[in-house]
């Protein structure tokens, strides 16, 4: 299925991202932390720069959990839940995930358009700010990509009979 291997290349270019951000994150704290210490000077934009990175981390961290199936839910009720209906459950759930994941994808676009974050720059790193709030979308479009996957798969499964 093609939103199966999308999904699938989806999240290896997800690693690949968390594991540059989180990299050059922690390098440049630990960089910071040692021209403070040892040699009286400080790096002006490793503290925004470590805080940018880990607003990516984070919103491509949690649509990676998303596939993983890590993310909180609600695993009481489902593990209260008779067997044939654990199935419906996970559905429903699924479905109430999407619309928040789409409700996040319309208002994330809409602060990326905003003429504020257009405009604005960050003040050490001068990158543009629409960058940085893009975060937002770029990690429940990712999420929307692997919800719908695990829906598909869960309705294809159903029907066959699995």
């Amino acid at each position: 299925m093609i939103l199966s291997k999308l999904s699938n290349y989806i999240y290896a270019v997800s690693r690949y991202m968390l594991i540059f951000l989180v990299g050059s994150m922690s390098l440049v704290i630990i960089a910071q932390v040692f021209c403070r210490t040892f040699l009286g000077f400080s790096i002006f934009w490793s503290e925004e720069y470590a805080r940018y990175c880990l607003i990516w981390t984070t919103f491509i961290g949690a649509s990676m959990a998303m596939k993983n199936g890590e993310l909180a839910m609600f695993d009481l009720f489902l593990a209260k839940t008779k067997k044939e209906w654990q199935d419906y459950y996970r559905l429903i759930l699924n479905f109430l995930v999407l619309i928040f994941v789409v409700v996040s994808i319309y208002f994330g676009f809409k602060q990326v358009f905003s003429p504020t974050a257009l405009m604005q720059v960050s003040p050490a790193l001068r990158i543009p700010m629409w960058f940085v709030n893009l975060s937002v979308p770029t990690g429940f479009i990712i999420m929307f990509i692997y919800i719908v996957n695990t829906i598909m798969e869960t309705l294809l499964a159903k029907n066959k009979g699995e």
